[in-house]
């Protein structure tokens, strides 16, 4: 077997597998860290929902002087007494629920001191006309104490060729740039409010929490190294045990590779 490995096309052939398990290794714990990151948030998250509801100026001070809310207050439980601001309300485009197209309502909560909070107030359907909703439900007209999910600002997203009140990403930055008061760079996912209505828009879920595929994927890679092992020692063996005579020779070592394993 030896002399096999020592040809010239064996020798490139080991070289190309053993680059493979490098690869298939680096793949698997690129994986392995996808899933620490995905666990190391999906513990932030458990323990901020378990958490007692916030009140709002704890958050405002949490967020420091930026006004910024972090990856460590994602998904906190928020409670927050104000009013509706329905003239800066805007839609949130291409938004599915239950594979039906449609939107979001977004509208900007004014509590009585302190920043606004942009709140996603949930989901409604596409209308007959696929630039606008139907109609949109208003929200209740005096105080109200809404209790939601916080959540970061998404990425900032063109909305130049949109129709006027429609946004692509709920960016609290070019959201609050229309608006004449300060605003929290963040947003809630409504979860209930007091008063509560009864034709407001669709509550969103709240977030999934598990390991997604990274387990699984990096479970993968490192079978295909397995893989490629045995698949070079069945190669190995073969020209192996085809290259010996009946009488234990090994023919000259620059026998011709077969086919099924030959390097260009």
């Amino acid at each position: 077997m030896l002399s096999v490995l020592r040809q010239r096309r064996w020798i490139g052939f080991t070289l190309f597998t053993v680059f493979m398990l490098l690869l298939f290794v680096r793949l698997g714990i690129w994986q392995f860290g996808k899933l620490g990151v995905r666990r190391t948030s999906n513990a932030v998250i458990t323990a901020n929902q378990a958490a007692r509801p916030a009140p709002y100026a704890d958050i405002v001070a949490a967020t420091g002087s930026d006004q910024v809310v972090s990856a460590g207050l994602d998904w906190r439980t928020v409670e927050i007494t104000g009013h509706w601001d329905v003239a800066h309300q805007v839609l949130l485009r291409n938004r599915s629920f239950d594979s039906v197209d449609g939107y979001e309502v977004i509208t900007p909560l004014e509590p009585a001191s302190g920043p606004a909070l942009l709140v996603d107030r949930g989901w409604i359907p596409q209308g007959k006309n696929s630039a606008a909703p139907d109609s949109v439900p208003v929200p209740q007209s005096g105080i109200v104490t809404v209790t939601g999910w916080l959540r970061q600002s998404q990425p900032a997203h063109p909305s130049s060729s949109l129709p006027p009140g429609q946004v692509l990403a709920i960016n609290a930055h070019s959201i609050a740039a229309g608006i004449g008061y300060p605003v929290l760079d963040g947003y809630a996912i409504l979860v209930k409010e007091d008063p509560a209505v009864a034709d407001g828009p669709t509550l969103l879920p709240g977030v999934v929490i598990d390991d997604g595929p990274y387990l699984s994927y990096g479970v993968q890679w490192f079978l295909f190294t397995g893989v490629a092992v045995i698949g070079w020692w069945i190669f190995v063996r073969k020209e192996a045990d085809e290259s010996t005579d009946e009488t234990g020779r090994i023919p000259d070592r620059n026998t011709k590779l077969p086919d099924s394993v030959r390097l260009g």
